[in-house]
């Protein structure tokens, strides 16, 4: 059987590629040539003929080893996103959520605060624990060598998926129900009932983690 790491090695250093070819991407076409290789001894082909199928299957050396990183590249921007940004926000989601159905399920009343004809519901048990949660959101994100940004968003989760639920239901109501002063204002103060303040109490926890210097890149 061909030595395909060393033949993989040479043929990469042929074509001048950058020294920064990470030993994964070397892995990445020995499993490739090593998989063609197979299929055409599967067809009958003896060693040296499924060796010389394998080579010849690879047109571009330096096209193949840079299409390879490209697409790992992507691969760990996902996975990065998705650990420092797209978990933590979804477990500060999450633990909000479960703590409004607490506060809800223990029966703890509500502030509620008259603006004319229209009602806000302040409960001060659930904002309580909102600056814990957005320190926890945030926290993950900086572990996770978030960026400051995605550090706030995890942090702010709650409050900007409200956010874009009023602003898909706003339309929605004024097209439905017609356009109304007093509506209009019931969405208004509804963003601020459980955007604006969340958001604030939020923030409160979040900001020693979102303020932190961000980690170093390679």
């Amino acid at each position: 059987m061909p030595d395909w790491r060393k033949i993989v090695s040479e043929q990469l250093e042929a074509g001048e590629l950058p020294r920064a070819v990470c030993e994964e991407v070397v892995s990445e076409l020995v499993a490739h040539l090593e998989e063609i290789a197979g299929e055409a001894r599967s067809q009958g082909l003896d060693e040296a003929a499924a060796a010389e199928t394998a080579l010849r299957d690879v047109e571009d050396w330096r096209v193949l080893a840079a299409r390879i990183c490209r697409a790992k590249s992507q691969e760990d921007l996902m996975n990065h996103r998705t650990k420092s940004l797209w978990l933590p926000a979804l477990a500060t989601l999450l633990g909000a959520s479960v703590s409004l159905m607490l506060t809800q399920f223990l029966k703890m009343e509500p502030r509620v605060v008259w603006i004319g004809r229209i009602a806000m519901t302040l409960y001060w048990p659930w904002l309580a624990t909102l600056p814990v949660l957005g320190a926890a959101g945030a926290w993950l994100s900086g572990r996770a060598q978030g960026s400051t940004p995605a550090r706030l968003a995890a942090g702010l989760s709650p409050s900007l998926i409200m956010l874009i639920v009023i602003c898909v239901i706003l339309p929605w109501g004024l097209v439905i129900d017609g356009f109304d002063f007093f509506r209009l204002l019931g969405f208004g103060l509804g963003v601020v009932n459980w955007v604006v303040i969340p958001a604030f109490a939020l923030l409160v926890g979040a900001l020693p983690f979102v303020s932190q210097s961000e980690p170093a890149k390679a």
